[in-house]
């Protein structure tokens, strides 16, 4: 069979089964308007026989003999003396309304909805598979075609307008909305679209001139019909309209017909999604109004008509202010709307084309046009943030704006300072600059000081007052300090400082305790701070400007104690990160310029201004509230204080600071440093009930202790390196490297500090290193100066027991005198070492009296331990 001979019962077969579908409609249409009302009819039924049920009896009248008159009585209630109504006039109890069985919700849904919209996207195909068939088969004549397209996209037009009129009148509308009307419009709209545009691409039966309006009437007039027809057929016309252009080509492209068309296309869909409050439908008028910009500005070239685009960019956030403020003058668009779509709408434009006029300035390369359209939208965000306190946060956008263009700014690559000793002869953009910087910090900086008094939220306004001035003033030196101006920055940033002070002031004569006026202090508060920062960094050198610095944390705490505001305290723990980082993890500390003159240095400001500084405000901000901030002062007072007597006592003793470990006297003296800041940390944080200055503590402590083991007592240890530990004995390197040493872990042992783990290393530290500081002090008797292991004589062999034996007995003594269960045990511990000596080498080692003296005396003791024991009972105590 010959398609020919089809092609008349195909179309036959699509015209009867959308004759069908419309027909099915109607009658689904009418069933569910029958049971809507029969169900009604039950309802009422049901509520009249509820009616009769609970109605009271009627009162049953007798006659009696006529009985002496009453005195009044008071009415009955009307419930009470009522009579029932008639039974034609029952009292209907109104009912809940119907709801559908939640096991047949989606079999509706699937129904009326998506098979709906299924077959309206059927119908559109199929409009454009007949199209195609009749082209393949030159059935149609291209005139023909289009014809029939248009016809058949009316045709399903003028279908889903019948379709609507009839479910209005059948009442469908109060039950339920009918998407069949929305897809037969949709269907329509987009096949007479498709037709238009193949006559204009396709068939050239068009030109451009004739083919934009005509596409764009489409477009327009399927937005017209979403008034009747719902939000989705408005969404297929906006998109339609946006890309109108997109389809349209031409061989002398123009920026103004196309944002004037765009802008009349914007307009107009803002007015009517306002209109019906539909507004997510608003995100695509912004998405093709910032789209056909940008694509704009990419293919334009050097010549992008800048006039052109920044006023349409200016319009449209007049247009997107408009949406969300209304127009008075104009009934149905009068009045703010304060929906949150409105609201996210406006404000995400807003901030869009604000970053469309950043985008159209570089591509201008700073023009006059465009920096005036940048100009005019800051002033008109300004505006609007004035005149609408609910979005007053896009001021914001005005500030990031201005702030954009001048951190980017076109400037030429910095020349030498001989090319540029008269200003004259400077390039051009620099005064251009120095001028936008001037005006931008006048517009944001005394514009919004001024709204202050005007606004209800000063608080926002004070903070782009503050802030901006300063910044931009860092944005002009990032920028311009390659060039050989002489500016005063300090100055300027001191005086800077004076306005925002003076400033701080005129809001300070108006609190009242206001939450927005405490704000706007505070902004201006931390303005002063910043600015004074700002002017030591322009001054100083590295180390006076963490100086500088620190010196801000106990600024920020008097500041604090007056005013009350947690962003007061985020700023400070902000300095306060800033200066700890600078100070302890700059790998160029060791190199700055240091004197030779011990303490006098730039280690005593450069650390101990700091380290007082941290201490002053841990103090003024602890006493207010106990956070993250108090613990970052504390722990950075540890760490400067720890930092500058470390570094001080380093260069004192090999006068530089990064000295390696090479001496073992001058190396122990950080260790004992280190202990005794240890235990003066345990013991304060013990005291105070500070967890960081306890850790602080414990830290210190496992610092000295890798140190004093595994430095002190192996790698320099006298026994096995040829170093020299002086003429006296006591008093010489030993006494530093292991005497003291043990002396402060058996004070940190015996006054219990730290938890219990650390004190059960220090008493081990403590009674290992007394062991190691009176060998080595015997081989000093006997050996001289250096004390390398070799030889040993009888003499030293029983001196060791001798000395191990009267120092474990006095420990011993101690330990059951103060009742020392640790110190007691460890003794006894060197009893048996010594015990272990005498039996194993001393029988073998010694001979003549010195063998005899030493089982004596190891005899003598052992008795005196039991008899001791005995006496004192230290066990049965315990």
């Amino acid at each position: 069979m010959e398609w020919e001979d089809v092609f008349p019962w195909f179309i036959l077969a699509i015209l009867g089964a959308l004759g069908l579908a419309v027909k099915s409609s109607r009658d689904a249409h009418a069933l569910r308007a029958g049971l809507d009302a029969l169900s009604d009819r039950v309802h009422k039924l049901d509520a009249f026989v509820q009616h009769l049920q609970t109605a009271p009896p009627a009162p049953t009248v007798e006659s009696e003999p006529a009985a002496p008159p009453v005195p009044a009585l008071e009415p009955l209630p009307a419930a009470t003396s009522e009579l029932p109504k008639p039974l034609s006039e029952p009292e209907v109890v109104p009912a809940p309304a119907p709801t559908a069985r939640s096991g047949n919700r989606w079999e509706q849904v699937l129904a009326e909805n998506w098979l709906v919209w299924l077959g309206g996207l059927a119908l559109a195909l199929g409009g454009g598979f007949l199209v195609k068939l009749s082209i393949d088969y030159g059935l149609l004549t291209p005139a023909v075609r289009v014809l029939l397209g248009v016809l058949l996209g009316v045709g399903l037009a003028f279908g889903a307008d019948w379709v609507a009129r009839k479910d209005q009148a059948a009442g469908v509308e109060e039950t339920a909305s009918s998407y069949v009307p929305q897809a037969l419009a949709a269907a329509g709209a987009a096949t007479v679209f498709a037709s238009l545009y193949a006559a204009y691409q396709l068939y050239d039966l068009l030109s451009a001139a004739l083919a934009f309006p005509l596409l764009a009437a489409t477009a327009a007039a399927t937005v017209v019909m979403s008034l009747r027809h719902g939000p989705l057929v408005a969404a297929l016309g906006l998109i339609g309209a946006y890309f109108v252009p997109l389809l349209v080509e031409t061989d002398a492209p123009a920026a103004l017909p196309l944002f004037g068309y765009l802008a009349f296309v914007t307009a107009a869909s803002l007015a009517l999604l306002r209109h019906r409050a539909w507004w997510w439908l608003a995100w695509l008028s912004l998405a093709g109004a910032v789209f056909w910009v940008l694509l704009w500005l990419g293919d334009a070239g050097d010549q992008p008509e800048t006039s052109v685009v920044g006023g349409y960019l200016l319009l449209q956030l007049a247009l997107f202010g408009a949406f969300r403020g209304g127009i008075d003058k104009m009934a149905f668009l009068a009045g703010v709307s304060d929906a949150p779509g409105a609201r996210v709408v406006t404000r995400s434009a807003f901030w869009v084309f604000a970053a469309a006029i950043v985008v159209l300035v570089h591509v201008d390369g700073f023009g006059e046009a465009s920096l005036a359209a940048a100009l005019l939208a800051a002033i008109f965000l300004l505006w609007f943030g004035y005149r609408d306190p609910g979005l007053d946060d896009v001021i914001a956008a005005a500030g990031v704006l201005l702030l954009a263009l001048l951190s980017t700014w076109e400037l030429p690559f910095p020349a030498s300072a001989g090319d540029l000793l008269d200003y004259a002869e400077r390039p051009a953009e620099i005064s251009d600059f120095v001028t936008a910087s001037v005006i931008c910090a006048l517009l944001l900086g005394g514009g919004g000081y001024i709204m202050l008094a005007k606004v209800p939220r000063p608080g926002r306004w004070a903070a782009l007052s503050a802030a901006a001035p300063i910044l931009i003033l860092l944005i002009a030196y990032w920028r311009l300090r390659g060039f050989a101006l002489d500016i005063g920055w300090s100055g300027l940033a001191l005086a800077l400082a004076g306005l925002e002070l003076a400033a701080a002031a005129a809001v300070a004569r108006r609190r009242t305790g206001e939450r927005e006026i405490e704000i706007a202090l505070a902004a201006y508060a931390v303005a002063v701070l910043g600015a004074t920062i700002l002017a030591a960094t322009f001054a100083l050198s590295s180390a006076w400007l963490t100086v500088a610095l620190a010196l801000h944390l106990p600024a920020i705490g008097w500041v604090e104690g007056r005013i009350r505001l947690p962003v007061l305290r985020w700023l400070a723990l902000g300095v306060a990160g800033i200066v700890l980082v600078r100070l302890m993890l700059n790998p160029w500390v060791l190199d700055y310029p240091l004197s030779a003159t011990p303490i006098f240095n730039w280690l005593l400001y450069g650390y101990g201004v700091p380290a007082l500084a941290f201490i002053v405000a841990t103090r003024q901000f602890g006493g207010r509230a106990d956070d993250a901030l108090v613990g970052v002062l504390e722990a950075g007072s540890i760490a400067f204080s720890t930092m500058l007597l470390t570094l001080e006592l380093r260069h004192a003793l090999y006068g530089r600071l990064d000295a390696p470990f090479s001496d073992l006297g001058r190396d122990a003296t950080q260790t004992l440093l280190w202990l005794a800041l240890a235990a003066f940390l345990l013991w304060l944080g013990e005291r105070r009930g500070r967890p960081v200055l306890s850790w602080g503590g414990i830290i210190l402590f496992a610092l000295a202790s890798v140190q004093a083991v595994l430095w002190q007592a192996v790698i320099a240890n006298p026994l096995v390196t040829d170093e020299p530990i002086g003429r006296l004995v006591i008093v010489d390197v030993l006494a530093l490297a292991f005497g003291l040493p043990a002396l402060l872990y058996a004070g940190i042992a015996w006054l219990r500090l730290g938890p219990i783990q650390l004190q059960w290393v220090a008493r081990i530290a403590a009674v290992g290193l007394a062991f190691l500081w009176l060998t080595l002090e015997i081989r000093h008797v006997f050996q001289g100066e250096v004390l390398t292991w070799g030889e040993c004589g009888e003499a030293e062999w029983y001196a060791y027991s001798a000395a191990w034996l009267a120092v474990a007995g006095a420990g011993l003594a101690a330990g059951l005198k103060w009742r020392n269960d640790w110190l007691r045990r460890a003794s006894l511990a060197g009893v048996g070492l010594v015990v272990a000596k005498v039996f194993v080498s001393d029988m073998a080692a010694l001979g003549g009296v010195l063998r005899a003296l030493s089982f004596l005396g190891l005899g003598g003791v052992l008795v005196g331990i039991g008899y001791a024991y005995r006496r004192l009972r230290p066990l049965q105590q315990e």
